[in-house]
C-alpha cells in the first residue's frame, strides 16, 4: 500500500513538494495541467475539490512504475509520454521502503513495484530511469490565506 489517505500522503511527502505553473482548466476536471520546470505535464488531482488556481502551484507530483534501471546516462529529465504519463531520470534523493524520491529536475516521488526478475530498490544516491503507469497524480499543497485586516474605516 503506498498511501493510506490523501492527507497521510500529503504530510508524508510535503517537504519533497515542487513549484509549478498551473494552466487554466474545465471546472471540476480532476485532469491538472502544469508546468514543471521546462516540461509540462497532465496529472491526476487527487486532492479535490479540483480547484487548483492557474498560476504558481506546489504540488507532490506521484506516479508508480513497474519497471526501471539503474541507470543515469541520461541526467537528470522529466518527460511527458501521454496524458497523465512520465518518463524520469534521476537521483534518488530518499527511499522508505519501496517509495523513492527522484530528483528529476523536479522532486517526483515514484512507489516502485518491483518485479521478481527485475532490479533491486534502489537506495539514496542511485540514479534511476523509469516510466509510469498511467495516471500520474498531483497532490496540490493547499497554502493558507492570509487575510488582510480591515481597517475600522472599512468597516463603518
Amino acid at each position: 500500500m503506498l498511501e493510506e489517505s490523501v492527507e497521510g500522503f500529503v504530510a508524508r511527502w510535503r517537504a519533497h513538494a515542487a513549484r509549478g505553473t498551473a494552466f487554466a482548466r474545465l471546472e471540476g476536471s480532476p485532469l491538472l495541467e502544469v508546468a514543471l520546470g521546462e516540461t509540462v505535464v497532465q496529472l491526476f488531482e487527487r486532492t479535490g475539490p479540483y480547484d487548483a488556481p492557474a498560476g504558481p502551484v506546489r504540488l507532490v507530483v506521484h506516479g508508480v512504475a513497474t519497471r526501471w534501471s539503474l541507470d543515469g546516462s541520461e541526467g537528470p529529465s522529466l518527460a511527458a509520454l501521454g496524458p497523465a504519463r512520465l518518463r524520469i531520470s534521476g537521483r534518488v534523493v530518499e527511499r522508505d521502503a519501496d517509495v523513492v524520491v527522484v530528483d528529476a529536475g523536479v522532486p517526483v516521488v515514484v512507489g516502485l513495484m518491483p518485479a521478481d526478475d527485475g532490479p533491486s530498490l534502489p537506495e539514496a544516491g542511485d540514479w534511476i530511469t523509469c516510466e509510469t503507469l498511467a495516471p500520474a497524480q498531483a497532490f496540490v499543497i493547499r497554502e493558507p490565506v492570509r487575510r488582510a485586516v480591515a481597517s475600522p474605516d472599512d468597516q463603518v
